[in-house]
């Protein structure tokens, strides 16, 4: 089983202020937390530091088990 996973991914808009210039296709990640609680909690941190609103359907948070990753809710439940 595995002990830590829940992740979060996003796409970081091309012209956000952290990026050292403009740029297309790069993705924020954050990987490895234990429960959904501290990845929604990264997640949300990382989205306001790179200029993103969390709401956005392009933020997204999984979940990986041995049968595979998940799309998941802040619940942790798989999103439908």
């Amino acid at each position: 089983m595995n002990k830590t996973p829940y992740s979060f991914e996003f796409p970081v808009p091309s012209t956000s202020p952290r990026l050292p210039t403009p740029a297309a296709g790069v993705k924020c990640m954050g990987v490895d937390y234990a429960t959904i609680e501290e990845c929604v909690a990264a997640c949300k941190a990382a989205c306001a530091e790179w200029g993103v609103n969390y709401d956005d359907r392009e933020v997204k948070l999984f979940m990986t088990d041995a049968d595979g990753k998940w799309e998941v809710t802040e619940e942790g439940e798989i999103a439908g």
